[in-house]
C-alpha cells in the first residue's frame, strides 16, 4: 500500500482547484495578506476511529474557502459568483487522485456563503492499517498508509 498523508490529500485538493480555476491563487497555509480572489484550504479536525485489531478509520473533513475581495461589499455580482463556483466546485470534487495514482473519494459535499466567502465542505475517508503487528508497533501507534475507502 502506499502512504497518505494528509499534505498529500490538500495537494490534490490544490491540482483540482488550479482546474476548476486556474486564474485564481491556492493557499493551502493560512496567510497574512493573500492575494485576492483566491482559495484557503482548511484542514477541519482529523478523526481516527478503530474499526477492528490493527485497522483505522481517518476521517479528513475539509473547507475550501473561496473569496473574491478583500471587501465583498466592493463586489456587486458576489452572491452569484459564489453561486456559480459553488456549483463548480460539487461538480469538480467526487474523486480525487493522490501520490502515486491512489484515488479518493470525496463526502458530505455542501457549501453555504458567510461574509462574502463560500465555505465549501466536504470529508475524505481513509483505512489504514499498523505497519507490524507486533507490541512495539501498537505502541507507537506507527500506521501504514491508505486502503482507500470509495463509499459515498
Amino acid at each position: 500500500m502506499k502512504e497518505l498523508k494528509s499534505d498529500d490529500i490538500k495537494n490534490a485538493i490544490a491540482n483540482t482547484l488550479l482546474e476548476v480555476a486556474p486564474q485564481y491563487a491556492v493557499f493551502k497555509e493560512a496567510m497574512t495578506k493573500p492575494t485576492y480572489p483566491h482559495f484557503y484550504i482548511h484542514l477541519i479536525n482529523v478523526d481516527d476511529t478503530e474499526e477492528r485489531k490493527y485497522h483505522h478509520r481517518i476521517t479528513y473533513p475539509f473547507d475550501v474557502r473561496f473569496r473574491i475581495a478583500s471587501d465583498p461589499s466592493t463586489v456587486l455580482t458576489l452572491q452569484r459568483d459564489l453561486d456559480e463556483m459553488a456549483l463548480q466546485l460539487l461538480a469538480a470534487f467526487d474523486i480525487l487522485e493522490c501520490t502515486d495514482g491512489v484515488k479518493v473519494r470525496c463526502a458530505d459535499k455542501n457549501y453555504e456563503k458567510t461574509d462574502g466567502v463560500l465555505h465549501f465542505f466536504f470529508k475524505i475517508t481513509v483505512q489504514t492499517k499498523l505497519v507490524n503487528q507486533n507490541d512495539d508497533t501498537k505502541k507507537l501507534g506507527k500506521l501504514e498508509s491508505v486502503s482507500v475507502n470509495i463509499k459515498g
